[in-house]
């Protein structure tokens, strides 16, 4: 009997919210594919080892920035608590959501969260990519799998919910809009202490004449969670949507033709605790009200309800233990390439077998980077390429060529030089590029499966030198 090899590797999801923030962490089960060339390792279990407490998310007065002093000993509370050290994190993602990710220093809190957390990969989370984690973490897409079914999934959070469209397990499309329980947050006496944009849409809406520090009348709480929840039942059931709605999308309204048929509808995130009657209490925010209007709603025009395994954690879960994948042990890194590397844009290049040249791969490159109005040598870029070239050397070195004359720019600016493949060729593509041009500052990776839209992180090693972590965040998704 053959002995199938394992790693099991510690991965830690950070979610920075609106309203509250906390931790997760995961154990990752790796197995060696024996039937991979290159013995590439797959994910093949996940367990969750700790949940971490969930508490506020502490912003500076004024509302404007993240109090990231008050908010790293929370974090790291929850290492002790955990019993993990930083230096035994393998992988993780700091995914900072919803209305913080807008906040000024929301860049510099990833960053530093990166750095003194573990070896973190994915530090950012746009609407999309928010929409596709919380479906995983929240069980969504295992229940349509499972179920064989159409779900509308949706994370309502402090201040975006999150959509996607799952058919049959697989992630169709995805929208988000600005409708969460923390757009507008209230004192003891109602006094109006936290008011976001969209918040503010909505209050003009509505005709009132109140404002930051203004007293709010229960009614008037009232009518505006009624009104961001009639807004989120439109979105998600294909509804005519109001001028309102459209203003307060964030993304592209979902197509029609993904929400025809029959569905099922599913919720997470800190106000699915409400839909679901999870939570009673009341957080001096429109949570609560809004949470109850949205299952009114949904019961007065139809939509049948399920309930999946998570609910506030499905975004910190789905970052921690879904965002992953790992490269084959065929891979090449220049000594002086420093990592991590976030958020590359990848263009995906179609160089064929059969065509191969140094005018062909050049041209081809230079055609992709035009379809993304990428100007090359401006900033890193990642080019996927699939089955592009064999294993002989002077079919490697014709690519290799090809592409140093596609990108004068980078290579002269010294930028890292990704290149990924979905077959095991990384190696020998790197070695020759470096061994026939001298080309530094390359990273050449295999059996990494991408797609137009996606951008990807690039973390340290984790299973000795050649074995690299992706997290890869699709944005973009066809029917």
């Amino acid at each position: 009997m053959i002995e199938i090899e394992r790693k099991v590797i510690t991965s830690v999801g950070i979610d920075v919210g609106t309203t509250t923030s906390h931790l997760v962490f995961s154990e990752l089960v790796l197995e060696k594919d024996e039937f991979s060339r290159s013995k590439k390792f797959h994910i093949v279990e996940r367990n969750i080892k700790h949940r971490g407490r969930i508490f506020f998310t502490p912003l500076k007065e004024g509302n404007r920035e993240i109090d990231v002093e008050t908010l790293m000993p929370l974090l790291f509370e929850e290492y002790e608590r955990a019993g993990y050290e930083v230096s035994e994190i393998d992988t993780g993602a700091v995914i900072v959501t919803g209305e913080s990710a807008r906040k000024e220093n929301a860049e510099l809190i990833v960053e530093r969260l990166a750095q003194e957390s573990g070896k973190f990969v994915a530090a950012t989370a746009g609407p999309n990519f928010e929409s596709v984690i919380s479906a995983h973490g929240s069980g969504a897409v295992e229940y349509s799998k499972e179920n064989s079914c159409k779900l509308v999934h949706t994370d309502v959070g402090g201040g975006t919910s999150n959509i996607a469209v799952i058919d049959n397990g697989e992630i169709v499309d995805t929208a988000c809009v600005n409708v969460g329980g923390r757009q507008l947050a209230f004192g003891a006496g109602s006094e109006i202490v936290r008011l976001e944009p969209a918040g503010k849409q909505v209050i003009e809406e509505l005709g009132y004449d109140v404002s930051l520090g203004d007293v709010i009348s229960q009614r008037q709480k009232e009518d505006i969670a009624n009104t961001l929840a009639s807004t989120l039942v439109e979105v998600i059931s294909g509804s005519p949507h109001s001028d309102l709605s459209e203003r307060l999308m964030m993304t592209d309204r979902l197509p029609e033709e993904v929400l025809e048929g029959e569905a099922l509808y599913s919720f997470s995130g800190g106000v699915a605790e409400y839909i679901y009657g999870k939570e009673r209490r009341d957080f001096e925010d429109l949570g609560r009200l809004l949470g109850e209007r949205i299952r009114e709603l949904c019961e007065e025009r139809g939509l049948e309800l399920v309930e999946t395994s998570e609910k506030i954690r499905a975004t910190v879960i789905g970052a921690c233990e879904f965002t992953l994948q790992v490269s084959g042990s065929t891979t090449y890194r220049s000594p002086e390439l420093g990592l991590p590397l976030r958020n590359l844009p990848v263009v995906v290049v179609n160089v064929r077998k059969d065509a191969l040249s140094v005018d062909h791969v050049a041209t081809q490159v230079a055609a992709a980077l035009g379809r993304y109005d990428i100007s090359e040598g401006d900033a890193p870029i990642a080019l996927a390429f699939h089955d592009p070239v064999g294993i002989q050397y002077d079919r490697l070195k014709t690519f290799a060529l090809g592409l140093v004359e596609a990108l004068p720019r980078t290579i002269a600016g010294g930028l890292p030089f990704i290149i990924i493949f979905d077959t095991d060729v990384g190696n020998s593509v790197g070695n020759v590029l470096h061994r026939e041009t001298g080309v530094g500052n390359v990273l050449s990776i295999d059996e990494i499966f991408l797609s137009e839209g996606d951008f990807i992180d690039v973390g340290e090693s984790i299973i000795g030198n050649p074995v690299f972590p992706v997290v890869v965040k699709s944005l973009i998704f066809e029917s």
